[in-house]
C-alpha cells in the first residue's frame, strides 16, 4: 500500500500557481502529445530543484519560520526554489523568449506547449499512483477525480458565461 502525503501549503501552491497560469493567457492552442525536449526542460528543472532542497535543508515547519508576514514570505521563497510548482512557466517563459515578442499567439502557442507537457506529467504519475494503490484506494482516487473533472468543467463554463465571448479567453488554460 502507497501512502500519499501532501502539504495544505503545497497543494494550496500546486492550485495557485496552475490557477494564475490559466488567468493570464488566452488559451493556447495544445499539441496532443509534448515532445521530449519539452517534457525534458520540466523534468531537468524539477530535478534541480530537488539538487537544490538536499543542499538547502528541509523546510521550516510553522515552529521553525519567524512569525508574521515578512517571516512568512521569506519562508516561502526559501521554499519555492525547490519546489516543483516553482517550475511552472519554466518552458512557456523559455519559448516565448525564443520567439521574441508576447503575441497572443505566441502566448497561445508557449503555453499550449507548457500544458501539455505538464499534463503528460500528470497522467504518468495518475497511472502509477493507481497501479501502487490496492483496490478500494484506486476505486477512490478514480471516483475523486471524476468529481474533479466534474468541478473544473462546471467552473470554466462559467467565464463564457459571465463574461461572453473574447473576454472569456484568458480563462481556458485554467479549464484544462
Amino acid at each position: 500500500m502507497i501512502r500519499l502525503v501532501f502539504t495544505f501549503a503545497g497543494l494550496l501552491a500546486a492550485f495557485t500557481g496552475f490557477l494564475v497560469l490559466g488567468l493570464a493567457l488566452s488559451a493556447p492552442a495544445r499539441a496532443d502529445q509534448p515532445s521530449k525536449d519539452d517534457v525534458a526542460v520540466i523534468s531537468a528543472c524539477i530535478d534541480f530543484g530537488a539538487e537544490t532542497a538536499k543542499k538547502g535543508g528541509p523546510d521550516k515547519d510553522e515552529l521553525e519560520e519567524t512569525e508574521g508576514p515578512q517571516g512568512r514570505l521569506r519562508a516561502a521563497a526559501e521554499h519555492a526554489g525547490h519546489a516543483a510548482e516553482s517550475c511552472i512557466g519554466v518552458l512557456a517563459v523559455a519559448c516565448v523568449h525564443k520567439e521574441g515578442n508576447m503575441s497572443n499567439a505566441v502566448l497561445n502557442q508557449c503555453y499550449g506547449k507548457e500544458a501539455a507537457a505538464w499534463d503528460k506529467r500528470l497522467n504518468a504519475a495518475y497511472k502509477t499512483a493507481l497501479a501502487k494503490l490496492e483496490k478500494d484506494a484506486a476505486e477512490n482516487l478514480r471516483q475523486t477525480q471524476r468529481a474533479w473533472i466534474a468541478w473544473r468543467d462546471a467552473s470554466c463554463r462559467q467565464p463564457y458565461l459571465t463574461y461572453k465571448g473574447t473576454m472569456a479567453g484568458p480563462w481556458k488554460p485554467g479549464a484544462r
